[in-house]
């Protein structure tokens, strides 16, 4: 369910809290944004908790802390690692909460139970999910970025629980609030998640907790798979069949790879693979201090925030980020410096086909991935993107790379 019920003129001021154990990643990503927009929100309260000395087991400890600090009506919790592209636009989903007191929560990105995921933000180098105009009712929300009233939150605390030490919390906190007759749902907050790393240990055991913890609202659909009771499945063939999906969707991404190999005429190198996840890897190898990243900007956003250009460091390498309409993206490519590393993402076969033939006579690498789709890299950085996915599950079917 979608509602338009996010009023553009209202506002209410918002304490921002964040738990943090990098000061290097917390001033870079979420620090600077905080200032950069403090100008056009001069009432944000901004309250880092630091864990640098592991003060805290649980991030619901730490935000429970901070929430406990806050002096606003509305709380946003939000990762260290989390550019913050309007902080009116947080004031204006602030209001509509107050507003609203059926809504348990909002956040800026979650999965809808059909698998959908709404929310737009930028994930590393990928613009990903649906922008939503108003209000949308999820599944679950993602922790990178959700708001609550502060009377609610003192009242109903995140969970401590051990096994949700620092994953899941947000999915539970939802699942807890439905139980309670509330709704959690999905507003338009830009964001960029310049995250370091994809941290899935004990992932496993927090969806299980809360498996147990609310059997009749399963199953729920989340940003990083889906909360069910575990299948009465021998433990031995549970094994054999997680070690072999990967051939399933290798033998669909393949399908993919060729078609979008065969939309250029000069055919390029393609391969499998989510650059969103390895291009720190690769620049790495290839020794490269700068990336640029463009982005093809969905038709339905208009005039995003996340348009708007963007530096950010991670891993010694400075990413710049672009983004901008599909119909413009070849003429923006071929127009940067040739000994420069550039990454293309979120555009259609199309659009791929005509960036490759903007590039005559510069080295390029296709690539696909069932979550991102199709991308683009050129520069420097392609020989060592080619050696990273020199594997089995990186070639398509009958085609070779390198």
């Amino acid at each position: 369910m979608s509602q338009p019920n996010v009023d553009q003129e209202r506002r209410v001021p918002v304490s921002v809290v964040c738990v943090f154990n990098n000061p290097a990643v917390l001033q870079e990503c979420l620090t600077a944004s905080v200032a950069a927009g403090h100008a056009d929100a001069p009432d944000i309260e901004y309250l880092p908790v630091d864990n640098t000395a592991r003060q805290f087991s649980s991030a619901g400890a730490a935000l429970n802390h901070g929430a406990a600090l806050a002096r606003h009506d509305v709380v946003v919790f939000v990762h260290q690692d989390v550019f913050l592209h309007s902080i009116p636009a947080l004031e204006k989903v602030a209001a509509a909460l107050m507003a609203d007191l059926s809504l348990g929560m909002v956040g800026a990105t979650g999965m809808t139970g059909q698998g959908h995921l709404l929310g737009l933000i930028r994930d590393r180098i990928v613009l990903s999910g649906r922008q939503e105009a108003g209000l949308a009712d999820v599944d679950s929300l993602d922790e990178v970025l959700f708001m609550v009233r502060r009377d609610q939150i003192l009242r109903h605390a995140l969970s401590q629980e051990p096994d949700l030490a620092w994953h899941a919390y947000a999915v539970e906190y939802g699942a807890r609030l439905r139980s309670m007759g509330s709704r959690v749902v999905v507003a338009n907050i830009p964001l960029t998640h310049n995250s370091l790393t994809i941290n899935l240990d004990r992932l496993a055991e927090a969806h299980q907790w809360i498996a147990g913890a609310y059997p009749d609202q399963l199953p729920i659909v989340t940003t990083c798979g889906t909360v069910r009771q575990r299948a009465g499945v021998p433990a031995i063939f549970g094994r054999l069949l997680t070690a072999q999906k990967w051939r399933y969707r290798w033998l669909r991404e393949s399908v993919s790879a060729h078609k979008l190999r065969n939309r250029s005429a000069v055919r390029p190198v393609t391969v499998l693979g989510d650059l969103r996840r390895d291009i720190d890897d690769i620049c790495t190898a290839a020794g490269v201090g700068a990336a640029t990243i463009i982005s093809a900007l969905p038709e339905s956003s208009g005039m995003h925030e996340l348009g708007k250009p963007l530096e950010l460091s991670r891993r010694g390498v400075r990413f710049s980020f672009l983004t901008v309409d599909e119909a413009a993206i070849a003429a923006v490519v071929s127009a940067q410096e040739p000994g420069s590393t550039v990454a293309v993402t979120n555009i259609s076969f199309d659009a791929a086909r005509e960036v490759v033939g903007s590039l005559a006579g510069r080295r390029v690498i296709l690539g696909f991935h069932e979550n991102t789709g199709a991308w683009l890299l050129t520069g420097p950085s392609v020989d060592a993107a080619e050696a990273h996915y020199r594997t089995p599950r990186s070639t398509p079917l009958a085609m070779k790379v390198g």
